[in-house]
């Protein structure tokens, strides 16, 4: 993995912001987002497979995440990984509950990535003045433990049929809420070793299962692709209740 590189790139208001309707800053008015735009650092192009900054390092920045895929993971003390979540625009990043304290774990684009940066100090200012984002950005770390705890369930109780078929749902649904004209392909840019840490399964349990999935003709996954291709059986095999995740507000 490349170290952390970045070019600023010219910045998009936050009004014109495309993510504003899933992101901490959608309970703002017009003169609110114009505040948090003077204390935002700026926009930020960050090359695939590049560090964001690496646990247990000190990092000075929030962000919220304008574009593309971020994996968020933590090394274990075996020389291992355990992936934590996949960010995805909207999404924010680096916000913990010591801002004095190193990083608690990684995060690496997956893809090229744009992000929106605030110094520590401005993010917290923008906080305290604006209560209406805090409660906000309290809701999106409360549906963020609650996706945690899915996923905790699904390694600690599911086969490895069910927590893949979950993992692929779970993503489909977060992206077609930001693109419903998607169909049901979606961008996949996790590799196996990806999806093996993301589980809690060997590499070649993941390639046994993914090709069990397809020659089921339940997805089709190619060039960086995932392709749906019977939902209804898919959702039965990981327990997918929708319409539950929906009432959770995780989807």
């Amino acid at each position: 993995m490349k170290s952390y590189l970045k070019k600023t790139i010219q910045m998009i208001p936050c009004s014109a912001c495309p993510n504003r309707e899933r992101d901490m800053f959608q309970v703002l008015s017009p003169e609110q987002l114009e505040q948090v735009e003077h204390y935002r650092g700026g926009q930020c192009a960050i090359a695939a497979k590049t560090h964001l900054y690496q646990q247990g390092e000190k990092h000075n920045n929030v962000y919220t995440l304008f574009s593309g895929w971020v994996m968020l993971y933590k090394t274990l003390s075996n020389g291992g990984r355990q992936v934590l979540r996949y960010a995805l625009p909207g999404d924010i990043l680096n916000f913990q509950s010591d801002p004095e304290a190193p990083m608690t774990h990684s995060a690496v684009t997956l893809t090229n990535t744009t992000l929106c940066s605030f110094a520590r100090p401005n993010f917290y200012t923008i906080l305290e003045e604006n209560p209406n984002v805090t409660l906000q950005l309290a809701q999106i770390m409360a549906e963020d433990v609650a996706l945690s705890h899915e996923y905790l369930i699904n390694i600690g109780r599911k086969n490895a049929r069910e927590r893949m078929a979950f993992l692929f749902l779970e993503l489909y649904h977060r992206l077609k809420a930001q693109a419903p004209d998607i169909g049901n392909t979606m961008p996949f840019p996790m590799t196996q070793e990806d999806i093996a840490d993301t589980l809690g399964l060997t590499l070649v349990h993941v390639n046994r299962t993914l090709r069990s999935l397809r020659q089921e003709e339940l997805i089709q996954l190619s060039h960086h692709k995932l392709t749906i291709v019977k939902y209804e059986e898919l959702a039965v095999i990981a327990g997918f209740n929708l319409n539950e995740l929906r009432r959770q507000a995780l989807l």
